[in-house]
């Protein structure tokens, strides 16, 4: 068991780590992270209603082409619990909330 906590690494002597190309992303990377639904949202498709707070898997992305007063504006897409089509959540900084669409 003791040879698997290994805290040394053995790098051989002409390794660079300079030469390991770098994984360039585009702008508009969507990133993917788990948060609680800030408003309640229904379905338009099995009119299923997701209260406030629920759980769920989401992806992010920075929408480019929209600001408010220098605010950058967020799109969030994330599924329903029942029928798994993709709903969109959009901040809206003007009037301090959200923007639903299904």
């Amino acid at each position: 068991m003791a040879e698997r906590k290994v805290l040394n690494k053995n790098y051989p002597a002409d390794f660079d780590p300079k030469m390991i190309p770098r994984l360039l992303k585009p702008k508009n990377h969507q990133k993917k992270n788990r948060f609680m639904l800030p408003v309640p949202a229904r379905c338009n498709k099995c009119g299923n209603y997701m209260s406030e707070g629920t759980k769920f898997n989401r992806r992010v992305e920075q929408v480019t082409e929209e600001t408010y007063l220098g605010i950058e504006i967020y799109r969030f897409y994330f599924k329903c619990t029942n029928c798994s089509t993709e709903l969109t959540i959009k901040t809206d900084p003007r009037n301090c909330g959200y923007l639903l669409f299904a």
